[in-house]
């Protein structure tokens, strides 16, 4: 008879415990899930509003003094020297990544730390700046800001807007290479941006290579955009 009576209270804990557990992972999900929109969204506001301000009319500047001297050419005011681009903390703002055709739209933040890329994008550490000289590294995961990537064409347009100017690229060629294979990132000596997601996009766990789009920075003209091929085991393919 006790035994009897023990396994439904063993049942009740078990079902309990079961619960729980299921709460706990649902508050879990909820947070990430808010914690992401909710800063997206301040990020986004603080953006618009830096960019905005970027925009107001600056005052007029008083005209410079006559000279003595017909020898304009060679007044010239000093440049001033360009100091090195500052170490950026983790999770500061970049600016916003956005590519129309695929629907991709992130914040980009400094670093590729846990909390960074579950807010967005992440400016991978060692990369230039877009506003730099060289070959951008950007990096997201493949079940959130870059899901989009597995219908990326060749020649579609990507935007990076931040507080330095607005960047276009076009998309020239993808690759899929081991999490090793870093020589993607290296510089071109043009400048070029390289974004970076696992692969493949719907495998279940961690997934045991990299998808890496290649683009090319252009200027305000861009073309149509076409399918563009995949390789596989780091062969890289183009469509001309």
């Amino acid at each position: 008879m006790d035994s009897n009576r023990s396994h439904p209270k063993l049942l009740d804990w078990i079902e309990r415990g079961l619960l729980l557990v299921a709460i706990l992972a649902l508050g879990s999900y909820a947070y990430a899930f808010f914690d992401t929109r909710l800063h997206e969204y301040r990020q986004n506001q603080r953006l618009e509003a830096a960019l905005n301000a970027q925009t107001a009319p600056a005052p007029a500047t008083p005209p410079l003094p006559a000279r003595e001297t017909d020898d304009l050419e060679t007044f010239q005011e000093p440049e001033p020297e360009k100091e090195p681009e500052p170490p950026r903390d983790e999770g500061e703002l970049i600016g916003r990544i956005e590519i129309p055709r695929i629907g991709v739209s992130a914040m980009v933040l400094e670093g590729v730390g846990k909390k960074t890329l579950r807010r967005g994008a992440g400016h991978i550490p060692g990369t230039p700046l877009p506003w730099g000289a060289g070959n951008v590294g950007l990096a997201a995961h493949r079940d959130s800001f870059f899901r989009g990537l597995k219908d990326i064409r060749k020649n579609d347009t990507i935007t990076l807007k931040t507080l330095e100017g607005t960047f276009e690229y076009r998309v020239d060629w993808t690759e899929v290479v081991r999490p090793e294979d870093t020589h993607v990132l290296d510089d071109t000596g043009d400048p070029t941006l390289t974004l970076v997601t696992c692969y493949p996009f719907y495998y279940v766990g961690s997934a045991p290579k990299r998808f890496i789009v290649r683009a090319e920075r252009i200027g305000e003209e861009g073309t149509a955009a076409e399918p563009i091929a995949t390789g596989r085991g780091g062969e890289r393919k183009v469509i001309p």
